[in-house]
């Protein structure tokens, strides 16, 4: 049985926040040889042109 406050559940926490951590930064590190982190504005630059045009469209 695992004890939530004791030291078997500060092991457990620990261990679950580090390979969590882990696991995050293990993706990133892919990502970002890969060049696939996509934080281009393209999508958001368009996005806003777009609303722009509907604006000046409901204004007249």
């Amino acid at each position: 049985m695992l004890d939530g406050i004791g030291i078997y559940g500060m092991v457990w926490h620990y261990a679950l926040l580090i390979a969590m951590l882990g696991s995050t930064l293990l993706v990133l590190l892919y990502a970002w040889s890969k060049g696939r982190l996509d934080f281009d504005d393209q999508a958001s630059v368009q996005m806003m042109q777009e609303e722009e045009i509907s604006k000046e469209d409901r204004n007249g």
